[in-house]
């Protein structure tokens, strides 16, 4: 008997280990914290949210919300430093949110006096406070302005100020563009009639957070391919609401919610909308129940999770309907409960790193063993200097799409100053022409690395040299926007997808197949120039069927049908 006991022990204790050893294989290290605080609110709070930005060259840095300013940290060396301080209205709670947009930090707060539009672009000596941009409209009768916003939103070259205190009749959100001047925000919309917390847009989708109590809360979707009409998709209403955050998996069908204040349970909420205006509650999450989700934001198949008093942490949705604790990190050692704790978390560095604050104890730095560094590509073909070289222009790879989706931006830059570019998610391109006059057009070419929120150029800029016939072939400007039918139809591997502009405007272009997925972007909100345009689409990762694609403007929506032959 004691023989079995001792058996049963043994392998109790072995399985044990061998379960530990499991869950230790997803594990996050601690690379860093920093605790330098700029005044402090209330019960202690020395901090708020955090963001991060990524210079042209790779290297990283963090932007932390103080009560007194924003602080911009240095993650590049053996050790974090404070190298720069943009002081700001002070703001209970130290409430300070950010987002970055090219060179550019914007940062808003409570505590009034507008949105800070900080230049980054001389980073690590210099930070320079550009203005404090506050946008004022009384058009309708009615004064409103920007002076105090909640939360801050970048997407695509467009600026969402959310919950601002001054614009009536509510706070919502309200709309600008970036793309002309990013200094100097030019007004587009509004979305005023309920109040936004926060919002996400992705594409041409906002999903946006209505923190209350009463019918008006849940999380709402809305249609923004159309800025200057955003139109009502549906929305998601639960008992008790008070939607505080929300974010999206990587295909789109699913959305997760965090709720800061109401009578449901303040966890992490896992909705299924692949079927709108339908959805299901189909999982929730916490690491401790007494603890509040505060903010998620999401990477690859995982999210990344500031939960107030519980910590920061990272969350297993590869099966969105089963999240589980990947890895986890307490940065609060009091009390659980309460809004005390980590703020923020910021998971998009090309380095594979991840930064989240603490409102008592500062930044950390972590890696994640699932999270895998983006590698700078260099750019293989053609080689640097070359004369008419083929119709083909290839670089390394800089991640996995699957694992951590990214796109390639490549600019060809003629000499004089004119800048064109292709986008796709492949590792090369054959573009059909370039611009040019008489003679022999020299480019300069380069490729950047993009997801939502950063760019990285590659390792090089290469020179490339073309010989022109003297002749003028421009043409005159359309007069009417067109998509035409893709040429040849059918096709394998490669096509032209060509369009008509007749003036600038910001164009999306998306590949379907035949259940109405979407399988590839090939232009996402790129600001063209008017003219004949022309795209090429290679379906070699694609089997044989057909597929639909669709070009979207502001003012104008179209679709074609074409076959893919292999």
């Amino acid at each position: 008997m004691k023989s079995f006991v001792r058996s049963l022990l043994l392998f109790i204790v072995l399985l044990f280990l061998h379960v530990a050893s499991t869950a230790q294989e997803a594990s996050l290290t601690l690379l860093g914290n920093l605790n330098i605080p700029h005044g402090f609110s209330g019960d202690t709070t020395y901090f708020s949210s955090c963001w991060g930005w990524v210079s042209p060259d790779g290297r990283e840095y963090a932007l932390l919300g103080t009560c007194e300013g924003t602080s911009i940290i240095d993650l590049n060396s053996d050790s974090l430093r404070e190298i720069q301080f943009i002081p700001g209205p002070f703001a209970s709670y130290c409430l300070r949110e950010m987002k970055t947009y090219k060179q550019y930090a914007y940062i808003t707060t409570e505590g009034g006096g507008g949105t800070q539009i900080v230049d980054l672009s001389g980073l690590p000596d210099t930070a320079v406070l550009v203005k404090n941009f506050i946008y004022r409209d009384s058009t309708d009768g009615v004064s409103k302005h920007t002076t105090r916003s909640h939360t801050v939103t970048i997407s695509h070259g467009y600026l969402y100020l959310n919950g601002c205190a001054g614009w009536k009749p509510v706070g919502g959100s309200v709309i600008f563009s970036l793309h002309n001047d990013p200094a100097n925000p030019e007004y587009v919309s509004d979305i005023s009639s309920i109040y936004f917390h926060d919002t996400y847009v992705r594409n041409d989708t906002m999903y946006a957070s209505a923190i209350s109590t009463s019918a008006s809360g849940g999380l709402y979707i809305i249609d923004v391919s159309d800025k200057s009409s955003p139109i009502d998709l549906g929305k998601i209403s639960y008992s008790g609401s008070g939607t505080h955050n929300a974010w999206i998996s990587m295909d789109g069908k699913y959305v997760f919610t965090a709720d800061e204040i109401g009578a449901t349970p303040h966890n992490m909420k896992v909705w299924d909308i692949s079927d709108l205006p339908n959805f299901q509650l189909v999982a929730s999450w916490s690491e401790d129940p007494a603890s509040i989700v505060h903010n998620v934001h999401g990477r690859g198949n995982y999210v990344y999770v500031a939960h107030y008093t519980a910590g920061m942490g990272v969350i297993d949705v590869h099966n969105p309907a089963s999240p589980y604790t990947a890895a986890w990190y307490d940065s609060y050692l009091g009390e659980s409960g309460g809004y005390k704790g980590s703020w923020g978390v910021y998971p998009y560095f090309p380095s594979g790193r991840w930064i989240g604050s603490d409102m008592q104890t500062g930044l950390y730095l972590f890696t994640f063993d699932s999270l895998y560094p983006r590698i700078r590509p260099d750019l293989l073909e053609p080689e640097d200097n070359a004369h008419n070289p083929p119709p083909i222009f290839r670089w390394s790879s800089a991640a996995d799409q699957t694992a951590d989706p990214h796109f390639y931006e490549i600019h060809f830059q003629q000499d004089g100053g004119f800048d064109t570019s292709f986008v796709t998610k492949d590792t090369v391109l054959y573009p059909t022409s370039f611009i040019a006059l008489d003679g022999e057009a020299n480019y300069n070419w380069f490729v950047l690395v993009r997801d939502e929120f950063t760019e990285v150029s590659s390792t090089d800029t290469f020179a490339v040299s073309y010989s022109f016939n003297a002749v003028d072939e421009r043409e005159p400007v359309p007069q009417t926007l067109l998509l035409k039918q893709n040429y040849p139809n059918p096709f394998n591997p490669t096509t032209k997808i060509m369009f008509d502009l007749i003036t600038t405007t910001s164009v999306t272009l998306k590949i379907y197949n035949a259940l109405g997925e979407e399988v590839m972007t090939l232009l996402d909100e790129e600001l063209l120039a008017p003219g004949k345009q022309e795209v090429i689409f290679n379906a070699s990762g694609l089997t044989s069927g057909t597929y639909y694609y669709r070009l979207i403007t502001p003012h104008f929506t179209d679709s074609k049908q074409m076959l893919l032959i292999k």
